[in-house]
């Protein structure tokens, strides 16, 4: 199963931080790469931001699925961080929550619903929105950068 994910802007998670964070990013490397709000290259940019900005980001952890418990419970982050924010579906942030929840976990993304993709064209189509984003269900967005097709190419019914 494949999910959709937008990015929390950034201001929005600056709000949940403090200068005296110790922060760790954890990412996953599966569904939020997909929908290029995640990945090795989306967890380094979201840390060298915050660095800019003058926070301290100790970690940055990248796994193949956060959303196995398995995977996170196998985790580990420094001694002395604060806060986590979790670049992952829901499915991944409740993992976290669950492991680190003495922290202050937060969402990285939003989980828009479940998704097909088509890796020969380059695209994932929304197939089951979520009450939030039911207005895009049926949009389909480039792999790996998440942006908006300017016009579909997977002919597939999808129910509004």
């Amino acid at each position: 199963m494949v999910n959709l994910t937008f990015s929390v802007p950034y201001e929005e998670l600056k709000d949940q931080l403090s200068k005296n964070d110790r922060i760790a990013i954890i990412s996953c490397n599966s569904c939020v790469r997909f929908s290029g709000t995640g990945g090795v290259g989306k967890m380094e940019e979201l840390a060298n931001k915050l660095r800019g900005d003058g926070y301290v980001v100790s970690d940055e952890v990248v796994l193949v699925g956060v959303c196995l418990n398995d995977h996170v419970n196998n985790a580990r982050i420094s001694e002395g961080v604060t806060a986590a924010i979790v670049l992952a579906c829901e499915a991944g942030w409740s993992s976290v929550k669950q492991r680190f929840g003495e922290k202050n976990v937060i969402r990285g993304t939003r989980t828009a619903g479940l998704v097909c993709v088509d890796r020969e064209k380059g695209v994932e189509k929304l197939m089951m929105a979520y009450d939030e984003f039911k207005d895009v269900a049926g949009n389909e967005y480039h792999l790996l950068t998440g942006e908006l097709q300017e016009k579909n190419v997977m002919d597939m019914e999808v129910e509004h």
